[in-house]
């Protein structure tokens, strides 16, 4: 009688590349909404001389 192995390793292995990109997807976004507004709310102060 031959022994099988379960391969579990498989799909534990595709959660966790979702979730590696659902983490980079949500960095992403988090960057460019800090690069968005810096860019047209700070800048736009700081070359006036307004903030500083």
């Amino acid at each position: 009688m031959k022994y099988t192995t379960q391969r579990s390793w498989s799909s534990n292995r595709n959660k966790s590349r979702v979730l590696l990109d659902q983490t980079t997807a949500l960095g992403s976004v988090t960057v460019a909404l800090f690069g968005y507004i810096v860019y047209h709310f700070i800048y736009p102060l700081i070359a006036k001389g307004l903030l500083w």
